[in-house]
């Protein structure tokens, strides 16, 4: 039986794509005199590029507004929102940030507006995922800096769910808790839930024990594959729910700016909210557009955001955006399904891999408990190798893995078998590929 259809904001979610390109012409427009007489990074930027909020006739003119990076957030943004900011700052209540793992910390400033927005943004998320006022959510998503916690925390709490604010870690009383509590959501990254399936598994307890209906993982690629994987784990189709991958990032405005619903999740991707956020989508050597339903470089405006709103953010996640024809009623919003980042491409022997290709492949065998990927560049002889976990190595498998690798890839690993419970496990982000130099 189909899942009941629901909206947060029925007038929005039902527009038509033409009524939804007006809107984003009004709010682009001004978001573009906004950050022209507020932002000095912007004015200076639009300046040099020769253009002014007045050559915006229509949505197609954002093109000639240049592109904004990562590396100019670091070099112009930190801590506080620095050249990008576009209030005053006795107006900011709340800030996160990245972890600044690879460079200074990327910041996220917020008003009170913008937390509004991100809470109503959610909100309609999880209402769109089929969550409820009355389920149980139990929160797995890190708190604090991150903004994965919060933002599932305060949309759920709209919504009027309970949530049980768990954050990462403690996976065995974590599973205890799903049972003791009958939660009915679980929200973590992807390759959390895959962890705490395993627990489950060693602590002997059947998916079927728990009432879990829907979980929302994000933070990381969410194929099509790893969403069957996980409805399998959970056993969630049994109780008409299943996996709805959640979007954002600390740049956009945390989670909230897109998220599966029932009709699509099988897709491997998720509705983008274009009314909060305009996507273009590039080719990332040359910046230059591509066409509907072709891979190119995640370009994002946005078109609410108040404290720091960003034009052109080059989001380096590699994405397929097209319309389809929706169950929801939802078809204004176009589909985003996400290959790869670019910063996560492994350049080997003249050729890209794109570790999501590798994963699409891996969650698919059962044999296959964890995985690594290992590049290893220390010699003249550069070499590509796949660290399998499986309690079922066979010559069988290592030729099928390699097999399919080299064909999604081009490039044919090693596959080197290793014993369960060898690999590291992931309450956070995923690191699965491993360079050594």
């Amino acid at each position: 039986m189909p899942e009941p259809v629901e909206f947060w904001e029925p007038h929005i979610e039902n527009i038509s794509r033409k009524e939804l390109m007006k809107l984003q012409f009004k709010r682009l427009k001004r978001q573009l005199i906004r950050v022209y007489e507020y932002s000095p990074f912007y004015r200076r930027r639009f300046r040099e590029a020769g253009v002014t909020p007045d050559d915006l006739r229509s949505l197609d003119d954002l093109r000639k507004f240049p592109f904004t990076t990562k590396d100019d957030l670091r070099n112009y943004a930190y801590p506080n929102g620095g050249e990008f900011l576009t209030v005053p700052q006795d107006q900011l209540i709340s800030f996160h940030m990245t972890s600044g793992t690879t460079g200074r910390p990327t910041v996220g400033p917020y008003t009170a507006n913008d937390l509004e927005l991100w809470t109503n943004l959610m909100a309609r998320c999880l209402v769109a995922a089929g969550v409820r006022k009355g389920d149980v959510m139990l929160n797995a998503y890190g708190y604090g800096l991150f903004t994965g916690g919060l933002g599932f925390h305060y949309g759920a709490m709209r919504i009027g769910a309970a949530v049980i604010p768990w954050s990462a870690g403690r996976t065995e009383g974590l599973v205890q808790a799903l049972l003791d509590y009958k939660a009915t959501v679980l929200s973590s990254t992807p390759s959390y839930m895959l962890y705490i399936a395993e627990v489950m598994e060693k602590k002997g307890v059947d998916p079927r024990q728990l009432s879990l209906r829907i979980t929302c993982p994000g933070a990381e690629p969410v194929p099509r594959e790893l969403v069957i994987k996980i409805n399998n784990l959970f056993a969630l189709k049994e109780r008409n729910g299943g996996t709805r991958q959640c979007y954002g990032s600390t740049e956009l405005i945390g989670p909230g700016a897109g998220m599966a619903t029932p009709c699509i999740e099988e897709l491997g991707g998720f509705l983008m909210w274009t009314d909060h956020f305009y996507v273009e989508v590039i080719d990332p050597d040359t910046g230059e557009p591509v066409g509907e339903g072709e891979e190119g470089e995640l370009v994002i405006t946005h078109l609410t955001r108040e404290a720091m709103p960003l034009i052109r953010y080059r989001q380096r996640d590699i994405v397929k955006v097209s319309y389809v024809s929706t169950d929801c009623g939802r078809e204004a919003f176009p589909v985003v399904q996400i290959r790869s980042r670019v910063d996560d491409v492994i350049f080997y022997k003249g050729t890209k891999i794109f570790p999501t290709a590798i994963q699409e492949i891996l969650v698919k065998m059962p044999e296959v408990l964890e995985y690594q990927i290992v590049i290893d560049r220390r010699g003249p002889e550069h070499h590509f190798i796949l660290k399998i976990e499986t309690p079922f190595p066979s010559d069988v498998l290592a030729q099928r893995i390699a097999s399919e690798v080299q064909i999604a890839t081009f490039a044919r690993p090693k596959v080197e078998f290793v014993p369960p419970n060898t690999l590291p496990r992931f309450e956070g982000k995923a690191k699965r590929v491993v360079i050594l130099e």
